[in-house]
C-alpha cells in the first residue's frame, strides 16, 4: 500500500499515501521514508500532495525533533506557500512527538 498510493494517477490517493508513509514511519527517522517524501514534496504537481508530503516528515522524524529543522529548512524557504505551511507543521508535529 504505501508503495502503490504513493504513484497513482490521483492526487487525492497520492495525498493519502503520503499520510500511508507517515503512520508506517511514524517515529523511526528511515532515511528511505524521508527520501521518499522529499522527493514527492519538490516534484509532485499537486500542492495538496507536496504540502502532506513535508508535513508528514514530522511524523517520521517525531522520536528525533532535533533533526526536523535542518531536514526541512530549505523547503521552509520555498516559494510554493503549500510547502512552507508543510514545514511549519512538520516541526510542530516532530517536537509534539
Amino acid at each position: 500500500l504505501t508503495e502503490q498510493l504513493p504513484r497513482h494517477k490521483d492526487p487525492i490517493l497520492r495525498y493519502g499515501g503520503m499520510y500511508t508513509i507517515a503512520t508506517a514511519y511514524a517515529g523511526t527517522g528511515s532515511n528511505k521514508a524521508i527520501r521518499r517524501l522529499l522527493h514527492v514534496a519538490v516534484s509532485d504537481v499537486s500542492n495538496d500532495v507536496r504540502r502532506a508530503a513535508v508535513t508528514c516528515i514530522g511524523f517520521v522524524l517525531s522520536s528525533s525533533p532535533e533533526q526536523c529543522p535542518r531536514v526541512v529548512s530549505l523547503l521552509a524557504e520555498s516559494y510554493n506557500p503549500h510547502v512552507r505551511y508543510g514545514s511549519a507543521m512538520a516541526g510542530g508535529i516532530a517536537c509534539a512527538g
